[in-house]
């Protein structure tokens, strides 16, 4: 268990977002590098633990891996406790010479798979091997200096490498992005884009944290992270209006740090427009780093004929299906009024947050009741039998 969260970033893509987090207070910018988040404990000046961000607050230790890091000091100056927040990376250079000594089926996606393999191998001799780097980015205990910036500085005087760092101007952000971006690339990093920090160390730390993370930073992403995969089925999902809604099964494929392997096409213009058919190569991101989509079908560039099959019965009452227009949409409907998909649906918006907020009754809980019998209708929810 981590003695220091280590919470994730709220995200942004908006440089006007950025102006107003900030506001009047003095901020920097660094380089959000893309590798395996690590927490680094010094006493007496030796390093004596590291650990991974795992989930925020519990993580694996990884202490004699990390002790291989080429550029990691074994000991400091600094005599008393000191903890570092910093990122174990791989430089593309290196991961490109790692990746083309291994077989086809072995070669890694990215430096950020590769780097975290590496780092959570139980033979030290691999880590060794594979060149990994530490990259300081916050001085999280063993300092007093109220300035985030003069923390990052100690850092560097104590023997760590940090990351490439600027101060804000509001007026010149755009540039300060463009040429951050640039210095990763001349630098061969691998990044998914930038940190905006207070300075102020003691108002970062009354701006506290939700569970998932800290308000005294904002991350700037250069654009949606994306992965090409295979499609491998396409589901359909009641609403609880009747409509049945396309799901795209893929091959699992890891997205701002998640693994996804489905995402909703929404509607059948949607999925008429992307001429979606199983075993196409598809194109997936997150959209505003949260909700799986379909950017792009690359397979369907060189298809002259398709062949979309929609589903003529409800897979869930196997009443008729047809197609309506809403709003110059065209979905797909169950024509059954008394189809239980639709009252699944109905009930389960009525007991979600947004609804009535009714603990314990989640999806599956209310399938169950309907099959048996339970649930006809909404009303049956306060009637429950004991």
């Amino acid at each position: 268990k981590h003695e220091y969260p280590m919470l994730s970033l709220d995200k942004t893509k908006s440089v006007d977002e950025l102006n107003k987090f900030v506001g009047n207070k003095d901020a920097i910018v660094m380089l959000k590098l893309d590798g395996l988040t690590v927490a680094v404990t010094y006493e007496n000046g030796i390093m004596i633990k590291a650990e991974t961000r795992g989930n925020g607050s519990v993580g694996e230790l990884i202490t004699s891996n990390v002790k291989t890091f080429v550029n990691l000091p074994a000991t400091i100056p600094y005599k008393e406790k000191l903890v570092v927040f910093g990122e174990a990376i791989i430089t593309h250079d290196d991961f490109e010479a790692i990746n083309n000594k291994l077989p086809e089926d072995e070669k890694y996606k990215n430096p950020r798979n590769l780097v975290s393999g590496s780092v959570r191998q139980l033979n030290s001799k691999i880590c060794a091997e594979r060149n990994v780097k530490f990259i300081a980015w916050r001085l999280v205990e063993g300092s007093d200096n109220n300035d985030f910036y003069q923390r990052l500085l100690e850092l560097k005087s104590y023997g760590f490498d940090i990351a490439p760092t600027v101060f804000y101007d509001s007026y010149k952000i755009e540039q300060i992005l463009e040429e951050a971006h640039q210095v990763a690339t001349d630098e061969k990093m691998p990044i998914d884009g930038c940190v905006i920090s207070y300075r102020d160390i003691n108002y970062m730390d009354t701006l506290g944290s939700t569970s998932h993370h800290m308000r005294s930073q904002y991350a700037f992403k250069y654009t949606d992270e994306e992965a090409d995969t295979t499609l491998l089925d396409i589901e359909w999902s009641m609403g609880k209006s009747g409509q049945l809604t396309p799901v795209a099964i893929f091959e699992p494929v890891e997205l701002e740090g998640t693994t996804v392997s489905r995402a909703s096409v929404h509607n059948v213009s949607i999925l008429t427009k992307l001429d979606l058919q199983v075993g196409d190569t598809v194109t997936v991101y997150k959209s505003n780093q949260i909700i799986p989509q379909i950017r792009e079908n690359l397979s369907s560039k060189n298809r002259e004929i398709s062949y979309i099959k929609l589903p003529s019965y409800c897979p869930v009452c196997e009443h008729q299906t047809e197609i309506i227009k809403d709003n110059d949409t065209e979905v797909l409907m169950c024509t059954n009024p008394y189809c239980k998909g639709k009252l699944l649906g109905r009930v389960s918006h009525f007991v979600s947050k947004k609804g009535m907020d009714i603990d314990g009754l989640s999806e599956e809980t209310l399938r169950k009741f309907i099959d048996l019998g339970w649930l006809k209708n909404i009303f049956d929810i306060y009637n429950l039998p004991v």
